[in-house]
């Protein structure tokens, strides 16, 4: 208890002005129709300056690990690079995401492979880091709101819109948090994503339910370590 009341410190422990979220590492529970599992969820800050959030977990005959790596400032977050690795008994797949700013191109390899143009002074986030900024988004108390992500199968940058919803009530432990309710809606994929922040635990995200023709798929907070 004192471990998890300490960590809740940290969490809210935010500088206000500058919205720049703590690091923190928990413990998620994911699952879907295909598969369930434990894994750990990291906000990381480097010695260079360099942030990465993660998600890697093992499950029986296989693993997944998730990560983007990133440079933020108060107002404008900068893509580096955006991975998925999985392995299920010998078969593994990968995708791969990277942000070439002097370039000026957005490349991805391993599954899809494509090279677009990275268009100049956009704010344009891959699927982990927008997470990190619907939280700022909330914080600031917008009930709407957009934000750019390249489709990973194609590369074009497209639009996704949020909007707030009633709040919720969340089970974290044996803990019952009010949550602020975001959701996502994609009809291009028939696709709704629902994001549970808690106010209380610093707008750390602490359940995501996304529902599209594939089923359903549940990231669910456990503890925080």
């Amino acid at each position: 208890m004192y471990r998890f009341m300490c960590a809740i410190l940290a969490l809210i422990t935010l500088n206000v002005s500058g919205q720049m979220l703590p690091d923190y590492r928990a413990i998620y529970d994911f699952t879907n129709s295909d598969v369930s599992m434990e894994g750990v969820r990291e906000l990381k800050t480097f010695d260079d300056g360099k942030r990465s959030l993660s998600f890697n977990a093992k499950f029986p005959l296989g693993k997944i690990n998730i990560g983007s790596d990133f440079h933020e400032s108060e107002d404008f977050i900068s893509t580096n690079q955006y991975t998925v690795s999985a392995k299920w008994t010998i078969v593994k797949q990968e995708r791969v995401l990277k942000f070439n700013r002097q370039a000026k191109t957005i490349s991805a390899s391993g599954k899809f492979e494509w090279v677009r143009d990275l268009p100049e002074n956009l704010e344009i986030f891959d699927p982990l880091n927008a997470q990190i900024q619907i939280r700022k988004k909330v914080m600031k108390g917008e009930q709407t709101f957009s934000l750019l992500l390249p489709d990973i199968k194609t590369g074009e940058i497209e639009s996704n819109r949020y909007k707030l919803n009633a709040d919720a009530e969340c089970l974290v432990g044996e803990e019952i948090y009010r949550c602020k309710v975001v959701q996502r809606d994609r009809p291009q994929e028939n696709r709704v994503t629902t994001y549970f922040l808690s106010p209380e635990l610093g707008y750390l995200i602490v359940r995501i339910e996304d529902q599209d023709k594939k089923g359903d798929t549940l990231l669910e907070l456990k503890s925080l370590l």
